[in-house]
């Protein structure tokens, strides 16, 4: 605990983690003390503008010379989470890691064991569980209001980026995780298991739709049918790249009624909650306590350099995620958290990994597959 009283975190990863990550912690009261990248010129270059204290290129040296971090925080590319999410765990620091969480479900155990062993507090970057529709739309079927749940679908098709641009290099890599499927498909398969239940078996498809990218060995377009251990029926549709319209929706059809998020004609429009049941359709009241304040742009323009730069830096993830940083420190402190939404924790972290690897494995036998225990 620093001089001021508020929890001193790191930020791991000057991209997302810089655009992102550091807004929303400070705005949910901690302190950011550093900034680690892997080059500690361009990470001091990075830092300076956002008034963050230290850069580094060495966690491990960071949090031995610092008492007063007691949160780490991963947002660097899937495939390099294992080493400083294990080096926070080892210094018995809290860890917030970012999604995809991992490269296999092997890896993800190794990181949940880990933690529970250290008896830290673990959280996964899944801030959409507190973006506004979303949470209320979980908690009406949560709650009963529609029976038990029957069939749950989302789909969401965007025009796509500039096709010509590249994106980050393990983006487009299969084999570092990179991909729509882990990218946004994680967010999907989480809201799913939060909203309906732990998912039991799954049909998949993945497929490359930008011919203009032909070095891309990763998906940029999905389907996932899945059933839920309690026999609710799924649907998942996303593309990166898809010509046309934008289309997103998410419906739950119930037992004794449905329920479903009405969006607006794009991304970050405001969006109602709505239900049909005996009494007809009405729309339902957001609380206060999840309304998120409009997005603002990342507001130092030179800082942001590539495309992912540009999606990363519109805000739409920050007052979600400050949110998800409230629901943490509440944890590190042992208070009584401001919502009574979970955060997703590392558990959460391995069940999502294990329906990507079982995706993955259904992808290329053309086959439904059994989703692994964790």
């Amino acid at each position: 605990m620093g001089q001021d009283g508020k929890i001193g975190a790191v930020v791991v990863g000057t991209g997302f983690g810089l655009f992102t990550h550091v807004r929303a912690l400070r705005d949910a009261g901690f302190d950011v003390r550093a900034i680690v990248g892997r080059d500690l010129e361009k990470t001091k270059k990075r830092a300076a503008p956002l008034n963050i204290p230290t850069a580094s290129n060495n966690l491990e040296e960071l949090l031995a010379n610092d008492p007063d971090i007691q949160l780490v925080t991963v947002a660097t590319p899937p495939h390099a989470h294992y080493q400083p999410v294990m080096q926070a765990i080892a210094a018995r620091r809290a860890v917030m890691c970012e999604k995809p969480f991992a490269k296999d479900l092997a890896q993800a155990r190794e990181m949940l064991n880990a933690a529970q062993a250290a008896g830290v507090v673990h959280a996964l970057g899944a801030e959409f569980r507190y973006d506004s529709a979303q949470a209320l739309l979980t908690r009406l079927v949560q709650s009963g209001a529609i029976g038990e749940p029957l069939m749950f679908h989302r789909i969401y098709q965007q025009p796509g980026p500039d096709v010509h641009e590249e994106l980050s290099d393990w983006w487009m890599d299969e084999a570092q995780g990179g991909g729509f499927l882990g990218a946004f498909g994680t967010h999907m398969i989480d809201q799913a298991r939060a909203t309906v239940g732990e998912i039991d078996s799954l049909s998949c498809i993945l497929r490359k739709l930008s011919p203009s990218r032909p070095t891309q060995s990763s998906d940029d377009y999905y389907t996932l049918q899945f059933r839920t251990k309690n026999g609710c029926m799924g649907l998942l549709e996303a593309a990166l790249n898809f010509p046309g319209p934008f289309m997103m929706g998410t419906k739950v059809a119930g037992t004794t009624g449905a329920a479903w998020i009405q969006s607006g004609a794009s991304f970050g429009e405001p969006e109602q909650v709505w239900i049909k049941d005996a009494d007809g359709a009405r729309q339902i009241p957001m609380p206060d306590e999840l309304v998120n304040a409009a997005p603002e742009p990342f507001a130092i323009s030179e800082l942001v350099e590539s495309e992912m730069d540009r999606w990363h830096s519109q805000g739409f993830d920050v007052a979600p995620y400050a949110k998800l940083f409230g629901q943490l420190r509440a944890q590190i402190l042992n208070i009584d958290a401001p919502l009574s939404d979970r955060a997703a924790d590392f558990t959460d972290a391995a069940a999502n990994q294990a329906i990507l690897d079982a995706a993955r494995r259904s992808a290329k036998s053309n086959e439904w597959t059994k989703v692994e225990a964790i």
